[in-house]
This record gives structure tokens, sequence and C-alpha cells, in this order.
């Protein structure tokens, strides 16, 4: 049963790996490899460090199908729904396919950091260490699969689904600030004082310090701890697969639970075509579990974002949770029409309402995302801004939702991204599609529209002059209104014009060749080369770098007369290197964007059957 599943899972890899999904796996190898080289470096320096290291890499594990929406299924389980297979060996064969590519090898490689640090146990240790560090990457492989049983089971409802959006938006979070928490390292000087003692006795008590335990006790010849280690780590493995084999079973018998809301919807008049519409969509906000975990992972995002510098004693960072939550939901809700799946023949059936479709899903966006975010914004900016702050939050805020409102439309039938038809979803709000650029350009093109607004507080303060200051405000409101205004009307006159196109696209999945009459309207059925493909992931994943954390918050902090320096380059140079450093970051964060757009766009251009079908 394993070697046949293993060599299902081989066959799918063989064929499917290409493009995109080859350059990530690349990428992400080198990524994983040099964290499990870093891991061996650590197994030098301290046990308790160690210990850590091997926590972070067994949650990494747990927490991965989170990130990365519902983890690596090429094999999935219902598709042995049918056939009588008993439920242990099915999870057991399931099991044997999670060893099948990068991420087990990586693990394998950080786990071997065990042998290095039992070097200075004898003979013994060393013994030891090379039974647990095949235990160990078998450990967090069981693990990650019971993860995505649970998860596969638990987003089958509303609660499942905010759930899975806090864990994914905290991991997000941890991520994108992991410089908070290394400052807290140097700022409280763990690296020569150590770990305090609870938090030491904490990560040497979880599974992934049992190696650790078994290898620091034969070395102490202590072997009845050492077996019981090795043996305790073998039972979470087997209870582990049994909990999965139950959740299998229930993943394959049972249909999502979908939660019906009382009154949302009714609430909004549904005066004229536009009401109707905004109706539907807040009905359909609140019902469809895809759409209440991506919302909810905004809200959990923003939030969490401009807390975690509290660690270090910085507030400055609540006020803008409301206009990170903003940003976030547009980035997240971009591919509007794509979530609906072939739906769209309704509108396409009425000719002349595709206005009302568009700005009827633009206003109830706006009435799902506008209340959170002026609320966290007023009480962010109470608890840690000043008095100069409120003229730049609001300002910004109200700049970022009428953009976001706009670019929502625009941008889902400019670059829609085809997805599972809603009643044939599995019930996992993690499968979203592939919709990590669309996100990316979002975020990038969501911040632009709060420019106009930004510049007018910035002169505000640059001439003391409270009234220019406020203006923003005005301006924020005046450019937030005319971007939803000329970005809807941008959107629905090419959904009447592409209206036929788009759903061909959406029907095919993404598969048009390019001699159809949809290959103009993406480049989701031209494949880039494999080389082209890895250079366009790299800029797209490595830009956002130098453009913000090198560039844009240097740049900030200077202005703001800051004198933390942390990890941003330009902070650590002397006048007059500081800014035209930081200013270089940014410019080659733009040109790397700038990059990764064309690059496929001339491969478009340079195409035969494109040329021709222009």
């Amino acid at each position: 049963m394993v070697g046949v599943l293993i060599a299902m899972k081989v066959r799918v890899l063989r064929h499917s790996i290409g493009g995109s999904r080859a350059a990530g796996m690349v990428m992400g190898g080198l990524a994983g490899l040099a964290l499990a080289v870093g891991t061996i470096v650590v197994a030098g320096l301290d046990g308790d460090l160690l210990a850590a290291v091997f926590a972070v890499w067994l949650f990494g594990w747990m927490l991965g199908p989170v990130y990365t929406g519902g983890g690596d299924e090429s094999v999935r389980p219902e598709h042995f729904s049918l056939l009588p297979i008993d439920p242990r060996k099915l999870a057991l064969g399931l099991l044997g396919t999670a060893f099948v590519g990068v991420p087990p090898l990586v693990s394998l490689v950080a786990f071997s950091a065990l042998a290095v640090y039992a070097a200075s146990f004898g003979l013994a240790g060393f013994t030891v260490a090379l039974v647990a560090i095949p235990l160990m990457v078998a450990l967090v492989v069981a693990l990650s699969r019971l993860m995505i049983g649970v998860l596969g089971v638990a987003v089958r409802s509303r609660t499942g689904a905010i759930l899975a959006a806090f864990v994914n938006a905290s991991m997000n979070v941890v991520l994108n600030q992991s410089w908070v928490l290394i400052w807290a390292a140097i700022q409280f000087d763990l690296l020569s004082s150590g770990f305090p003692p609870a938090f030491s006795s904490v990560v040497r008590w979880l599974p992934s310090g049992w190696g650790l335990a078994a290898v620091e006790a034969a070395g102490r010849g202590d072997w009845l701890v050492a077996a019981a280690a090795l043996l305790g780590i073998c039972a979470l493995i087997a209870l582990a697969l049994l909990v999965w084999s139950r959740l299998l079973v229930r993943r394959t018998t049972t249909k999502p639970l979908h939660w019906v809301p009382q009154g949302t919807g009714r609430d909004l008049p549904a005066r004229g075509p536009v009401g109707a519409v905004a109706a539907k969509e807040l009905r359909t906000w609140s019902r469809d579990l895809m759409r209440t975990h991506l919302l909810w992972f905004a809200v959990f995002f923003g939030v969490l974002y401009t807390l975690v510098p509290l660690i270090i004693g910085w507030w400055g960072m609540l006020p803008w949770a409301g206009v990170l939550v903003v940003v976030m939901a547009a980035a997240t809700s971009a591919n509007l029409f794509g979530l609906d799946g072939t739906s769209l023949w309704l509108t396409l059936v009425n000719p002349g309402t595709e206005r009302a479709e568009v700005r009827g899903r633009q206003v109830a966006w706006l009435l799902r995302v506008a209340p959170i975010a002026t609320v966290l914004t007023v009480a962010g900016t109470i608890a840690g801004g000043e008095g100069w702050t409120w003229p730049w939050t609001l300002s910004i805020l109200a700049a970022v939702l009428g953009g976001g409102a706009g670019l929502i439309a625009l941008v889902s039938v400019t670059m829609l991204v085809p997805v599972t038809e809603p009643n044939r979803r599995s019930g996992n709000p993690l499968e979203a599609g592939a919709i990590f650029g669309q996100v990316v350009l979002m975020l990038l093109l969501v911040t632009v529209t709060a420019v106009p607004a930004g510049a007018v507080a910035y002169l505000g303060d640059a001439l003391d002059l409270p009234v220019v200051s406020w203006l923003a405000v005005v301006a924020g409101a005046a450019t937030g209104a005319g971007l939803t205004w000329w970005f809807g009307r941008l959107a629905h006159r090419r959904l009447a014009s592409k209206g036929p196109e788009l759903l061909g696209l959406m029907r095919s999945g993404g598969t048009v060749t390019p001699g159809s009459g949809a290959a103009a309207l993406g480049r989701a059925k031209v494949k880039l080369p494999a080389g082209k493909q890895a250079l366009v992931t790299f800029l797209w994943i490595f830009c956002w770098i130098p453009l913000f954390p090198q560039g844009l918050v240097p740049l900030w902090t200077i202005w703001t007369g800051g004198d933390s320096r942390l990890w941003f380059l330009a902070l650590h140079l002397h006048d007059p290197w500081r800014v035209p450093v930081a200013v270089a970051f940014v410019a080659l964060g733009a040109v790397m964007i700038y990059f990764g757009t064309v690059i496929p766009n001339w491969h478009d251009r340079a195409d035969p059957a494109i040329t021709h079908e222009k």
C-alpha cells in the first residue's frame, strides 16, 4: 500500500512540476537548506538554543499547511473515499507519500544537528542521535499530516475558518515581524545570559526536545531515560497516525457545514440594482467560508502586526492597524469575480447590468471593511499616537479605503485567477487559488493610492501648519472617492466587453490554450520557461526587502529623527550617505517589481501564438 501511494506521488510530481511551481520548489529548498545549515551551526553553541530551534522546526511543520494553503496534497484522501481501504492503512500510506519531496530532505539535514550536538557525549550519545534523527523527521511529518487533517475538518465551519485565519495571520506576522523578536533577544541580552529557566524547561519538554533528552541521557549512562524519550517519540507518531486516520474518515464522508446568517444582507435596503447586488454580496461574504477566512485573515493580520512591536516597547505601530487591515483586505479580495466561479453567466445573460454588478460589490466590500478599519484606527491612534498622527492616519485610511474599493473591482476583471467552483470545494477555505502574485501586486497598488494624502500631510508638518495637515483628510477622502469611481468605471466597462472571455477563462480553470479567444486575458495559459519563471518568482518574493525594510522604513526613521538602527543598513551609516543609500534600496525594490511585471509581458508578446491571435 505504501509503495503504491509513493509511486503515485512520484508520478504526479513528475507531470506537475514546472514553471512557477518548480521555481518555488527550488527557491524554497535553497532557503530551507540555508536554515538547516544554520541549525547545524547552532548545535555547537548551546543545548537550550538548539532545543528552541528544533521547536521552531516542529511548529513550522505543523503550521506550514496553514501558511501554504493546506499543504502539499498531490495524493488526496478524497481519491480513495469509494475504495474499501482501512483508514489506518490509508493514513500510513499517505504518510509515506509525505516523505517524497524537498521539505523532508531539508528537515533531515536540519535534525542532523543532533549528531553534531551528540559528539560531545561520546559514542553512546552519538549512537542514540543516529536513531533519534529519523524518528524526529517522522514525528514532524506525522504531526504535519495531523494538522492538515484537523484543518480539513475544522475549516468546514465558520468558526473553524476564523480560527484558521487567526493561525495563518499569526504565522505571517511572525515571519514579517521577526526583526522585533531578534531585537528583543538583543535588548534582553539573551545570547549571553541564556534563556530564562522556565523557557528552557518548556523547549526541553516539547516533543522536539525529546531527541536531545535521549542523547544527553545516553551520555550520562541513564539508558532508562534515553529509551523512554525514544519510545515517547514512537508513541506520539503512532498516536498522530491513529487520530489522523479517524479524521480521514470524517473528511471523506461528511460535507462542509455552512453557517446561515440571520438578517445579514436584509439590513441593507435593496434600492435599485446596485442595492440588490450589495445585499447579495453581503450574504455571500457571510456564508462563503473562503471569503470569511480571507476577511478575518486581514483583520487578524492588521491587529497582530501592530501589537508585536509592543514586545520592545514601541507603540508607534498601533495607529496604523486599520490601514493595514484595509490594505490586506483589498489584497485578499482582488479575485472577487474569480471566487464566484462561473456564476458570471448570470450577469452576461442580462446585458447592461455590469455597472450595478461592480458598484454593488464595491459597496458591499466597503460596508464590510470600513467600520472595522475605522474603529481600529481611532482606538490605535488614541492608544499609541500623538496629536500629529491624527491627520496622517485618517487621511491615509480614507485614501486606501477608496483605492482598495476601486482596485478590487479592476484587478478582479483584469487579472482573474480561476479557482474551484463554490459547489465543488472541499470546504477548505485555504484553497484560494494561485493568488500570490495578485496579492503582492495589490499590496503595492493600494499603498500607492495613499501617496497624495501622505504628501499633503507631510507638507503640513514640514510647514508647521496644522490647517494644511488636516487638509490631508480632505485630500484622502477626495482621492479615495475618485479612485473608487474611476477604477469601478474601468472595471464595469471591461466586464461588459470581455465578459465572455472571463467566463471562458473561469470554465477552463486557467488551462485555455494560447490560440483560444481567452488568450489575451492573462498569462496563466502561457507558461514561462523555467529560468524566466525562477527569475520572476525571485523578484516578486525578495523585492519587498529593499523596498520596505531597507528603504522606506529607514527613510521614515531618518525623517522622524528616530535613533533605533536595528538591522536597517542605511541607519548604520553616517551623513551624507544615509538618505542616498535608503533611496537606492527603494529604487532597487522598484526595479525588481518592474522587471517581475514586464518579463512575463515580454514573453507573451514574443509568443507566436499570442502575436497571431492579437
